[in-house]
């Protein structure tokens, strides 16, 4: 079993096309082994979020055993969580994707609260980009795991380049939170490995950034954890069982 944890719906033209279909992107998966993907939106932090969690779903939904929907919301809003409940009941979708840093807020806000306790009943994930200050610090994050304890936190890119020492330390002091190896060095994703808890370690690769479906990073980036110096039964494990349990279908 091959999951993508972390891949981007592509974004639409200004004339509302895409660039390509997920069947195009299905056909990218087969042919580099991926079993699925979590899809994850770019439109919506910037444009109506609502609008574009149909999107996606409507996109994926052909596919749906291959590709994995995750929606996002203004945490803001006073409706939040329930469009985090609509994308849920409705769409199937299974966890919600904020990426603090472009949507510009503090994880930490008191508005956070009904979204976290909505997701945490629920039974699905936070997924939040990490790694860039200001707002998006993997300590910073993941004390959302103290105020909420019954709720699934993914660091996004286990702290990138400067902050996977974060990373590592939140891993290691919350159970509840899973960091998502995603375009973190390699030397940094070998620590990771061997410092935080197996079960709470995932793998993405940030696909769907390009404007055609052959996207050749992502099949580095595989390339890439295939050749980490950690044991062959680690790696199956990350990209399979803890992505299958976290995403309902273990």
């Amino acid at each position: 079993m091959k999951v993508d944890f972390h891949v981007h719906q592509p974004a639409r033209s200004r004339e509302g096309t895409y660039p390509y279909s997920a069947a195009d992107y299905i056909a990218f998966m087969d042919r580099h082994g991926i079993d699925i993907s979590v899809m994850l939106t770019i439109d919506g932090f910037w444009y109506d979020a609502h609008a574009c969690n149909d999107y996606l779903a409507e996109w994926c939904a052909p596919h749906a055993d291959r590709l994995v929907a995750y929606c996002t919301v203004d945490p803001r809003k006073d409706d939040a969580a329930e469009e985090v409940e609509r994308c849920v009941t409705r769409y199937g979708m299974r966890g919600v994707k904020f990426h603090n840093w472009l949507q510009g807020f503090s994880p930490l806000e008191s508005f956070m609260a009904p979204v976290c306790e909505r997701a945490a009943a629920l039974g699905i994930p936070l997924f939040f980009h990490d790694g860039t200050p200001p707002y998006s610090s993997s300590l910073q994050i993941a004390h959302l795991a103290v105020r909420h304890p019954n709720l699934k936190i993914v660091l996004g890119h286990g702290g990138l380049h400067d902050l996977w020492p974060e990373a590592i330390a939140a891993g290691k002091r919350h159970r509840n939170v899973y960091l998502c190896m995603c375009a973190t060095p390699p030397f940094a994703m070998e620590q990771i490995v061997g410092n935080v808890p197996l079960d709470q370690i995932l793998f993405g690769t940030d696909g769907g950034l390009f404007h055609v479906p052959e996207q050749p990073f992502v099949d580095y980036r595989f390339r890439e954890f295939e050749a980490l110096d950690i044991p062959v039964k680690a790696k199956r494990q990350i990209l399979g069982a803890n992505a299958l349990r976290l995403l309902g279908r273990a």
